[in-house]
């Protein structure tokens, strides 16, 4: 990193950062992801910067609501997406849904009965409501009901395997964090809707 781009880290690295310093020092980190000039070995420390600085923006709920913030976090998570992918473990950050081809979970429209595949949408995703649930092969389904199939068959639900995996899933539509979040009051479709899904 040079001067500029370590500059940027300390301050999003920093205690308390007022939203247009912080937004402005999170661009150039961006800018240097997309550029290349991020190494893999720096990656974790500014990830987890960007990251804090991201999570900050949604903390109150004044901010959660607040309809300038919405692509000013959406545009930050799509930088904390495009640095998750230099991560040496791989990918930790999603848009609308962790990516997973094993899950099972109640089937929404057949009673007594579990879909089981992969989390996709079916036909796009302004079907869905991610901060209540994902898609299972393209239906909707609440993801605390969700299970994981992991080694041997077994399960594992959903929201404990993204915590033990440090996953984190953001909304594309109002720019928050929502990996454990089960509600139908996305900001965004309130200020566009009046009303939760």
């Amino acid at each position: 990193m040079d001067k500029a781009q370590q500059e940027s880290l300390a301050i999003l690295e920093s205690e308390e950062v007022p939203l247009e310093i912080g937004y402005r020092a999170s661009c150039t980190i961006a800018q240097a992801a997309r550029a290349g000039k991020i190494q893999k070995i720096e990656a974790p420390r500014v990830y987890a910067a960007l990251v804090k600085f991201w999570k900050s923006l949604g903390l109150s709920t004044i901010d959660r609501y607040e309809e300038a913030l919405f692509p000013v976090r959406k545009d930050l998570a799509r930088c904390c997406w495009s640095l998750s992918r230099l991560l040496p473990e791989g990918r930790k950050f999603f848009d609308y849904y962790p990516r997973l081809s094993n899950v099972v979970g109640p089937h929404c429209l057949k009673k007594n009965e579990s879909l089981r595949g992969a989390l996709k949408c079916g036909y796009g995703s302004s079907l869905y409501e991610f901060h209540w649930e994902y898609p299972i092969e393209g239906f909707g389904v609440r993801k605390d009901l969700i299970d994981v199939i992991t080694t041997g068959n077994a399960r594992k639900p959903l929201l404990e395997w993204c915590k033990d995996n440090d996953i984190i899933v953001f909304c594309n539509r109002c720019g928050l964090e929502i990996t454990y979040e089960v509600s139908k009051n996305c900001p965004w479709r309130m200020k566009k809707y009046g009303a939760p899904c």
